[in-house]
């Protein structure tokens, strides 16, 4: 069982993480061009929450995890709002014959790189899963964000990208992909509630298109 097996029943409880879905979907729907997008993927969508805040300009999401017990909650969500979605338990960081392509227009994701091992892997699978033409919008930890799982059950050796990601490296990584007209945007600076009381933190927001 993963460490967000654990969490995943209280995940949605925290006013913070809550406003950084109001403030990321907000972000999304100013760099993305949701005209075009009749199908979408959520990589490492946790409980759904960032998916559920676009279901109005989404008309159809595959929400991905490799946390059963997120999914579970995401699934429920899902039911609640009467979606006609879909989850899927599945690592985009291993290499498979099966992992799905082509299926669709906008493939995003929310603090889910700096957990993965396997960076080139992971985005050449987001890559693959996009139709021609299509959009990919991350949006993650910065190189030198060590703080923000301090005192966090997370272990490094684990998580070798845990302090963030490196810009340089994550845009040749997506050059690699096949990706163009990457598009690096103004960071979001959120906070975080602690034990020891809220910090501001950043995420980076960088596009590209198939």
């Amino acid at each position: 069982m993963s460490i967000f097996d654990d969490m995943a029943k209280t995940w949605d409880d925290k006013p913070d993480r809550v406003e950084r879905i109001r403030v990321v979907s907000a972000r999304l729907r100013e760099v993305l061009d949701f005209d075009a997008i009749e199908a979408g993927l959520e990589y490492g969508c946790g409980t759904g929450q960032l998916s559920f805040a676009l279901a109005d300009v989404l008309p159809h999401c595959l929400l991905v995890d490799t946390s059963l017990e997120m999914l579970k909650v995401a699934e429920r969500g899902i039911a609640e709002r009467k979606l006609q979605w879909d989850t899927e338990r599945r690592n985009f960081a291993t290499q498979s014959q099966d992992h799905p392509e082509a299926i669709a227009d906008v493939v995003f994701s929310l603090q889910v790189l700096h957990h993965v091992d396997d960076l080139e892997t992971t985005v050449g699978n987001m890559t693959k899963a996009l139709r021609p033409g299509g959009q990919i919008a991350l949006m993650d930890l910065p190189k030198g964000s060590s703080g923000f799982h301090h005192g966090s059950d997370h272990d490094p050796a684990d998580n070798p990208h845990l302090d963030g990601l490196d810009r340089g490296e994550l845009e040749q990584l997506l050059d690699g992909a096949g990706l163009s007209s990457i598009t690096w945007h103004d960071d979001i600076e959120l906070q975080r509630d602690g034990e020891d009381g809220s910090t501001t933190y950043k995420l980076f927001v960088v596009t590209a298109r198939l």
